[in-house]
C-alpha cells in the first residue's frame, strides 16, 4: 500500500516540478501573482470542517502557502491548529501529499514518541482550500530566539532540544523518510511559556533572558518529505540550511538532513544562523571558513562538470574552491572574512558540543554523522557539565 501511495506522490511531485519549470520560463510577475494569491478570509466564530466542527478563535500565523488558525474542536472542546492552504491547485496538491506522509509517520509511530507533529485530520473547505488539523504547539525555535534578542538557549536546554531533534531524525531515516526542509522555523516548542533567568555564558553575565519552561519540541512541515523512490536531483529546502552537496547540485539523501540539523543545533547555542548568504560561491566559502577545512575536490569537480553546477562556481587548477579570487565582489570577500570559525564561537568548556557539530558539518555526505551515531556522543550523556 505504501509503495502505491509513494509512486502516486512521486508522479504528482514530478508533475508539479514540470509545471514549476514551465513557470520559470514565464514572466516574473506571473510567479509573483501566484505567491501573492489571497489567504482565506476569516473571523472569530467562523466554522470550518465537516458540520462546522472547528470554530475559529484567532490567527496564529501566515505563510507563503497558507495561514494557520487556532480553532476549538466542538466535538471535544479542545484547541487545535488548522492549516488552511491557499486556493491554488499546486499548493493544495502539496498539502495533500504532506497529509499522506503524516499518515505514514503516525502508522509507524502510533504513540507519538518520534517528536513529529501529530495530524488530527484533514478536509476541503469551500471546495478550494485544503485544510490539515494539527495538535496545538507553541512557538518555533526561530521565533523564540528572535524574541530573545537572538541569544542562544542555555546549554542544558539546547542539549534536550538537540537530542529530541536527532531522535526524530533517527526515526524518520529509519523508515526511509528524508525531511528535506529542516530549519528553526520548522521545529516548534510544544509550550512557548518561559521564565526570566540570568544568561550564564561569558559576555552576557547579568543579562536576563527568556528560558523555556518546557523544552519538548515537535518537527513540522512535511510537505517536501520524500521516501527513497521519490527523491530527485533538484535543490530542495531553505538555502541557509542546505548541505554542500545540495548547494553544488549533487545527488542527495537523508545525510543532507544531518547537515541541516547541524545548522539548527548550532543555532540553539549561537542564537542566530551560522550561515546567512544568498550566493553559492560565497555560501561555500563561508562553510570552509566556519568549519576550517576545505571542500573535497571530488565534490567540486563533479559539480563543475555537471549541468546543474551552481552559477558562478569557480575552482582552482587543483580543484579547490577558488576563494577569494573567484568571489562575485569585494563585499562578499569582506563578509566571509568577518565569519568566525565555530571553534572561536563556542566556549572551550563546551568542547563536547563542538564535537557534535564537527560530525554533523562533515562536507562529504558519506563521512557525515548519522542521527543514531550523533546521539552516542558524550555531549548527550547524562551528567555532562553544561553551563
Amino acid at each position: 500500500m505504501r509503495a502505491s501511495k509513494s509512486r502516486d506522490r512521486r508522479r504528482r511531485r514530478d508533475q508539479s516540478r514540470s509545471r514549476t519549470r514551465s513557470r520559470r520560463r514565464e514572466k516574473k510577475h506571473k510567479k509573483d501573482k501566484l505567491k501573492s494569491a489571497p489567504h482565506i478570509s476569516w473571523k472569530q466564530g467562523m466554522a470550518l470542517g465537516p458540520s462546522g466542527r472547528y470554530v475559529v478563535e484567532r490567527l496564529m500565523g501566515d505563510g507563503t502557502f497558507g495561514r494557520v488558525l487556532e480553532c476549538t474542536d466542538s466535538e471535544g472542546m479542545e484547541k487545535v491548529a488548522v492549516k488552511v492552504v491557499k486556493g491554488v491547485k499546486r499548493f493544495c496538491e502539496h498539502a495533500e501529499m504532506e497529509a499522506e506522509v503524516l499518515e505514514e509517520i503516525q502508522k509507524a509511530d502510533p504513540t507519538g514518541k518520534a517528536h513529529c507533529v501529530r495530524m488530527l485530520g484533514s478536509f476541503m473547505h469551500a471546495e478550494q482550500n485544503f485544510c490539515i488539523v494539527f495538535e496545538p504547539l507553541g512557538a518555533s525555535l526561530r521565533d523564540f530566539l528572535k524574541a530573545n534578542d537572538s541569544r542562544g538557549f542555555f546549554v542544558e536546554d539546547a542539549r534536550q532540544m538537540a537530542r529530541q531533534l536527532l531522535e526524530s531524525l533517527a526515526f524518520m531515516h529509519g523508515i526511509g523518510l528524508t525531511h528535506t526542509d529542516l530549519k528553526c522555523r520548522n521545529v516548534m516548542l510544544r509550550d512557548a511559556s518561559f521564565e526570566m533567568a540570568a544568561f550564564p555564558r561569558a559576555g552576557e553575565k547579568g543579562v536576563n533572558v527568556r528560558r523555556p519552561r518546557d523544552c519538548r519540541i515537535a518537527v513540522i512541515d512535511f510537505g517536501g518529505a520524500v521516501f527513497p523512490d521519490e527523491r530527485h536531483d533538484g535543490r530542495v529546502g531553505t538555502r541557509q540550511f542546505r548541505g554542500p552537496e545540495m548547494v553544488l547540485g549533487l545527488p542527495w539523501d537523508e545525510s543532507s538532513d544531518m547537515f541541516s540539523a547541524g545548522c539548527i543545533i548550532s543555532m540553539l547555542y549561537l542564537g542566530q544562523r551560522p550561515i546567512s548568504v544568498h550566493e553559492d560561491q560565497e555560501h561555500l566559502a563561508i562553510m570552509e571558513k566556519l568549519c576550517e577545512h576545505r571542500l573535497p575536490t571530488w565534490m567540486l569537480k563533479k559539480a563543475a562538470g555537471s549541468k546543474k553546477a551552481p552559477e558562478g562556481l569557480s575552482l582552482t587548477a587543483e580543484g579547490l574552491l577558488n576563494w577569494p579570487a573567484g568571489a562575485p565582489d569585494l563585499e562578499a570577500v569582506e563578509r566571509v572574512n568577518e565569519v568566525k570559525p565555530l571553534r572561536e564561537q563556542i566556549l572551550p568548556r563546551h568542547g563536547s558540543f563542538l564535537d557534535v557539530l564537527k560530525g554533523l558539518f562533515q562536507f562529504d555526505p558519506q563521512q557525515r554523522l548519522s542521527a543514531k551515531a550523533a546521539l552516542n556522543y558524550s555531549f548527550f550523556a547524562d551528567g555532562v557539565s553544561a553551563e
